[in-house]
């Protein structure tokens, strides 16, 4: 049976709006009741308020936990929630939804089980919440650029199924793009029959230099699909992007081809100008098959790193907290030496005080 993609039109975050929005979905694609309850799965990155577009809004975890049958849970573990979550379940509006609804907020941070994966001969181990073989996963990303996967969709928000600190530890493990890119294909290839369904929220999407401080934008769909790849593979489409723009993309598809799907409900709309974020320009270079050693050399000092604004800083330490390899000082200043450029400080800070600058190399050969 040929998989499905919907797209549905969603104007506004209304709960009416949202409500007709989620029901026509499952008209579309049909709905098998679990007997356990179901774990969903926002995207909360960072504990912001649901108007910056950078966390799942709040509305569709509401309607979801009124509409579905099953117990629902609400879980993620963004990079700084085992210093304490609440602050993030308050700021993104979720504490709201469990007061009004039958949802319970859960942690991923206490029991969980230890996997090792192999990529590219290099053995990772990290641990996986419990929770997540316990119920069914409802996955519900924010449409987002990403600026070391490009894309922040369906494949990159079970990222967040992992404990919160040991996922600041990992990007040591891998600081080169390439490497991260082919654990979020591996992430998914082991977690992938825990996921239910996929609903992606784009009514306010972000490009620029997501997933934190880029571009706010209106686009007005929810978009939804059992295979999260066929999902992910769908939306870099409507922003304009090729597969091998996308670097899990990219890997996935040239290891494990590209599924076939049928797209039904509403005519979807181009993401007209959409903006990838600096480090796609980047990651095109490095890929080129071509590249002598001297280039390639070249290349590999072609990258982003984070910037301290000083002047927007509000000295909440999230910067300093995060860093995987204490490369943040006590005064907020970045050890340029110790930095592997993971941007967890520029995706965590809640003030967008810390901004993504080229190198060097690559203000003089990107535009």
């Amino acid at each position: 049976m040929q998989k499905k993609i919907a797209i549905v039109k969603c104007r506004d975050y209304k709960k009416s709006t949202v409500r007709d929005a989620i029901n026509r979905i499952f008209d579309l694609l049909g709905w098998e009741s679990s007997e356990q309850g179901i774990l969903l799965k926002p995207n909360m990155l960072s504990a912001r308020s649901p108007d910056e577009a950078v966390t799942t809004h709040p509305v569709i975890l509401e309607v979801l936990s009124e509409i579905l049958p099953e117990k629902i849970y609400i879980g993620d573990s963004p990079p700084g929630s085992h210093k304490g979550i609440e602050q993030y379940w308050q700021k993104c509006g979720y504490s709201d939804v469990a007061s009004k609804t039958k949802a319970t907020l859960v942690k991923l941070e206490g029991k969980s089980t230890l996997f090792n994966l192999n990529i590219s001969g290099r053995i990772v181990s990290f641990p996986v919440s419990d929770l997540v073989f316990t119920y069914p996963v409802f996955n519900l990303p924010k449409f987002k650029t990403h600026n070391i996967t490009v894309l922040s969709l369906c494949m990159k928000n079970l990222y967040g199924l992992i404990s919160g600190y040991s996922k600041g530890l990992l990007h040591t493990k891998f600081p080169e793009p390439e490497f991260f890119n082919r654990f979020i294909v591996e992430l998914y290839n082991l977690l992938k029959n825990r996921i239910i369904f996929n609903l992606i929220d784009a009514v306010e999407i972000m490009d620029k230099n997501g997933p934190s401080s880029g571009r706010k934008r209106h686009y007005g769909y929810l978009i939804a699909g059992r295979d999260a790849v066929c999902v992910d593979i769908f939306c870099a489409g409507l922003a304009g992007l090729l597969l091998e723009d996308v670097v899990f993309l990219k890997i996935y598809s040239a290891e494990y081809g590209v599924p076939d799907f049928e797209v039904v409900g509403d005519k979807p709309e181009v993401i007209h100008n959409f903006c990838p974020p600096l480090s796609s320009a980047i990651f095109k270079i490095q890929n080129k098959p071509v590249l002598s050693n001297v280039l390639r050399f070249s290349a590999n000092r072609l990258n982003i790193i984070p910037v301290i604004e000083h002047n927007h800083c509000k000295k909440c330490m999230e910067c300093f907290k995060v860093c995987p390899v204490k490369a943040i000082s006590e005064d907020l200043k970045i050890n340029r030496k110790k930095c592997i450029n993971c941007l967890c400080c520029f995706e965590v800070c809640p003030h967008r005080a810390i901004k993504i600058k080229r190198s060097l190399l690559a203000k003089f050969i990107l535009p």
